[in-house]
């Protein structure tokens, strides 16, 4: 048996497009049928639910006796739960493994991007039910080539808006990364960007306020919205330079803590210890962070928690359960090596002390995410990773703990993420006439936030796949297939 709440739907109205359908060309069109419907929106699951795609669109849906006619195709879903297409808010999707090392005599870090890296995480990413994907930052050219790949059918994966390269100084380099010095400079960046389809421009941890202002400047005049990633420049003085969306629960800013307890906390901290230590210092509830977060609501700043990021950090030495053996196929395994490499640095360098104080202050990182909610600033819900994966369920379970209700993280992960993305027209919700961007699920995500990773079958723009064949293109792919 459902749970009452699961049954909550006005059948009678959805029906009465059944009584007309036999008007209807068919031809060329797939019928779904017998499918639970999960709505975020509306916050039910309807029994028995069918639709109807044509031409990469939902032509049709209701639930009961579905429509007869000349169909191409015919789907019996029996026993899968039908939501709209998820959205990684936060997925480097054309992102490879980092390189590292000494180039003309200083130090070097980059990252491989591109080619077989992007091939490899798109497959993966639509296998785990991500249709879309947000990527904020990546080598601009890999990216533009995603696109191009994407909407020719040469590659399966999800449609992306991007960030172009980086704009960070050395040692960072290489293609991911850029590092303007002048207007000339910034203008001839953000130009570039611009020319080659990007979305956004990425503003990263060690620029200065000036350089973050210029950026920010810069960004808008090439028609570009500027995000951030940022360590010592408060979120508040970034708002008012300009910065619209904001990467990250770590507003770690020393001037966000109250004055009298700065002095005891370094930042920047190479050794990433600042990821905890803000929040064992920080009134979340004082008057600094919430004129912060007041800020961020009345200005409608996005805000992409990440909170992954804290919790593999602070479980850096132990990463079993977030990555078990079984599991690590999903990710490609140079990419996983080198940032296996970088967790087994901080698990060299903290002390079994200072991992019990970060997991002790991770309460903490939620509750800055449930103050945020509360306040009305627009959230969205990304990984970090490279796609979906099965860190994407862990993600919304963390903000489900947060006290975010799951109707509510099930809509953010869907229809508030696309229109975040600008996307709110085509995509995030199951609705004729929108783009048929659907997961079907062998499990109810209703009753656990975490059972989206439960795939069966994923369709993007009216094309179906199996998860399980597009985990084989993935591994096609790693064998050089």
């Amino acid at each position: 048996m459902f749970p009452t709440h699961h049954l909550l739907a006005s059948l009678v109205g959805i029906a009465l497009l059944a009584g007309c359908s036999a008007r209807v060309d068919y031809r060329g069109a797939s019928l779904y049928t017998g499918f639970i419907l999960v709505d975020p929106q509306a916050e039910t699951s309807t029994l028995n639910s069918w639709l109807v795609i044509k031409q990469g669109a939902i032509l049709e849906m209701g639930a009961g006796t579905p429509p007869s006619g000349d169909f191409e195709d015919v789907h019996d879903l029996s026993g899968l739960y039908g939501m709209p297409g998820l959205i990684d808010a936060h997925a480097h999707v054309t992102a490879g493994p980092l390189d590292s090392g000494i180039e003309d005599g200083s130090p070097y870090v980059g990252v491989r991007s591109g080619g077989a890296y992007a091939r490899f995480n798109a497959a993966i990413a639509l296998a785990f039910g991500i249709t879309s994907i947000r990527n904020p930052g990546g080598a601009t050219e890999a990216n533009a080539e995603y696109d191009r790949m994407i909407a020719t059918g040469t590659w399966v994966g999800p449609e992306a808006v991007h960030a172009g390269s980086v704009i960070e100084p050395p040692p960072f380099g290489g293609p991911s990364f850029a590092y303007p010095t002048t207007p000339e400079e910034w203008d001839a960046e953000a130009a570039r960007q611009a020319a080659a389809g990007m979305t956004y421009f990425k503003l990263y941890t060690d620029l200065t306020e000036a350089e973050l202002g210029e950026g920010a400047r810069t960004a808008k005049a090439h028609g570009l919205i500027p995000i951030a990633h940022l360590n010592a420049v408060s979120w508040s003085r970034a708002v008012e330079l300009g910065v619209e969306q904001l990467e990250h629960a770590l507003p770690t800013s020393p001037e966000l803590l109250e004055p009298d307890v700065r002095a005891d906390y370094v930042n920047p901290d190479p050794t990433g210890r600042y990821m905890f230590r803000w929040f064992e210092l920080a009134d979340l509830g004082g008057p600094l962070v919430g004129e912060m977060i007041r800020t961020l609501a009345a200005r409608r700043i996005h805000v992409d928690l990440t909170l992954m990021v804290q919790d593999i950090t602070f479980h850096a030495d132990d990463l079993t359960e977030i990555f078990p053996a079984s599991e690590r196929r999903y990710y490609h395994p140079e990419s996983f090596a080198t940032a296996m490499a970088n967790y087994e640095a901080i698990a060299g360098l903290w002390t079994e002390n200072e991992f019990d104080r970060a997991r002790a202050a991770w309460p903490r990182v939620l509750e800055l995410a449930q103050r945020l909610h509360r306040a009305g600033v627009p959230l969205m819900i990304g990984t970090d990773g490279t796609g979906g994966a099965p860190v994407y369920a862990r993600e919304l379970g963390h903000h489900v703990a947060a006290g975010i209700p799951v109707w509510e993280v099930l809509r953010m992960a869907t229809a508030r993420n696309a229109e975040l993305m600008g996307w709110g027209d085509k995509t995030g919700r199951i609705a004729v006439g929108m783009e048929a961007d659907l997961v079907f699920l062998r499990s109810d995500p209703v009753e656990d936030v975490r059972h989206v990773r439960e795939v069966e079958i994923v369709v993007t723009d009216g094309h179906p796949y199996r998860a399980d064949e597009l985990r084989a293109v993935a591994q096609a792919i790693l064998d050089g297939s």
